[in-house]
């Protein structure tokens, strides 16, 4: 993927906590979570530091042995079709692009499992605007 296309991803994904933030019902979802998540973009890391179901906090800054509830990564190629508005089968779900070895999920599970249809809606946040 050309480097374009990568920062357009980067710019997509940093767009999340804004989208995220101004959705009541899922804020709502997530009032119980917290947590400090890794999430990798390509090779460009983030953390993530989830309160109360808000984004406090999305940074590139990735602090010397960081560590994490959860670590979460993917290539450009897979966030890009998770990202799509209409994803193709197999492309569509994180579980989905990990049994296809395309992402991969590390952490706590508990974590993960507690957590898990917040999460997917968070990642799955940028599909929401796609083709707009």
């Amino acid at each position: 993927m050309s480097e374009t296309n990568h920062e357009s991803l980067l710019q997509t994904f940093e767009a999340i906590p804004e989208q995220v933030n101004r959705n009541a019902h899922l804020v709502h979802r997530g009032r119980y979570f917290n947590a400090l998540l890794k999430i990798s973009v390509g090779e460009t890391p983030y953390l993530m530091q989830i309160r109360e179901g808000h984004i406090a906090q999305l940074s590139r800054k990735m602090p010397l042995f960081q560590t994490s509830d959860l670590h979460i990564s993917a290539s450009d190629e897979a966030w890009s079709a998770l990202w799509e508005k209409f994803p193709k089968a197999g492309w569509h779900d994180i579980f989905a692009l990990h049994k296809r070895g395309a992402m991969q999920i590390e952490g706590e599970s508990q974590v993960l499992f507690a957590n898990l249809q917040y999460i997917k809606d968070v990642l799955n946040s940028p599909r929401l605007l796609a083709g707009v």
